[in-house]
């Protein structure tokens, strides 16, 4: 599976190979950890999810989004790929009918509001004009008034998936430029406005600067519930190890076939793994690892001072 060579050292390590969260460097990084607060202090506060793949979102972020979620957030999923590389046995249009459904089941799973499809050809984003991608995306962050966004990390090292940088990419110059009042003015014929995003939650499959780790232990469940629905995806990975298994004439008797049970066994293993592999350095015992990129506060002691009213 070319989108997840990053399973490969564990799958070669023993006998059930999961997904393991990547070392992480946070040299000269203050360490933020965030929990769970009581009530809704971000209501009336928007969030976007905005991945290239389906699976992508509930391996690395879906924790953190949930805890927003209930913490006041509305959200979105913004998909940039078709994700038709992304099954075992299928052919293309049949991958993408299946991934298709399941961004629906994973819709409901999260409690995020309403996903739009690029629809753009897995594997093959680096083909495209970023500066297409970050149009869009200008839009739908004025169109919905983002002020949070959950994505691969643009400054991620050794990322092999094409479809991954170059969605980081443009979403961090889109979080940028939707703010400008000369980027994309006809948006401002069709009645919206300038907006700018404010707080980013990058995740990376290899090695990145973390500087916020989410207590993730509240709203591991519905993380847990995010990946099951990703079953066309599920199965592939699981017959990809079956397969590798095989070739070692060994087996794992509860990822034997692609049903439920295999799917519920392998999320279940993968997740707290990864989980508590993120968690274990913070006395957490479940974790999601970010850099996160916040507000710029740097005028505020001005404005404190000087700032009368209107």
């Amino acid at each position: 599976m070319e989108r997840r060579d990053f399973f490969k050292g564990t799958f070669a390590a023993g006998l059930l190979g999961v997904p393991q969260v990547p070392a992480q460097a946070a040299s000269g990084a203050d360490i933020v950890i965030e929990r769970a607060v009581s009530g809704t202090p971000h209501s009336g506060k928007v969030l976007a999810l905005i991945t290239p793949h389906l699976d992508d979102g509930p391996f690395f972020a879906a924790g953190t989004v949930a805890k927003l979620l209930r913490e006041g957030y509305t959200g979105y999923f913004i998909r940039t790929s078709n994700d038709e590389k992304d099954s075992y046995d299928l052919t293309l249009g049949e991958t993408v009918l299946g991934n298709e459904r399941d961004a629906r089941a994973f819709l409901q799973a999260s409690g995020l509001k309403q996903v739009f499809d690029l629809g753009y050809r897995n594997h093959r984003m680096d083909d495209l004009a970023r500066t297409e991608i970050r149009a869009r995306l200008i839009f739908l962050f004025r169109l919905l008034k983002v002020d949070t966004i959950f994505s691969y990390d643009p400054w991620g090292h050794y990322e092999e998936n094409p479809d991954h940088y170059v969605t980081a990419q443009a979403v961090e110059a889109a979080c940028w430029m939707s703010g400008g009042h000369l980027d994309m003015p006809e948006h401002f014929a069709a009645g919206l406005k300038p907006h700018s995003v404010s707080e980013k939650f990058y995740f990376a499959r290899g090695p990145q600067l973390v500087n916020r780790v989410v207590d993730i232990g509240p709203t591991f469940e519905t993380k847990l519930a995010c990946l099951r629905t990703c079953r066309t995806m599920m199965n592939h990975m699981i017959k990809d190890l079956n397969a590798s298994l095989a070739e070692r004439k060994l087996r794992v008797p509860a990822l034997a076939g692609a049903g439920d049970a295999a799917i519920d066994e392998f999320v279940k293993v993968a997740l707290e793994t990864s989980g508590r592999a993120a968690g274990q350095k913070y006395g957490l015992e479940y974790a999601e690892a970010f850099h996160y990129i916040g507000p710029d506060r740097s005028m505020e002691e001005y404005i404190t001072r000087h700032a009368v009213p209107l």
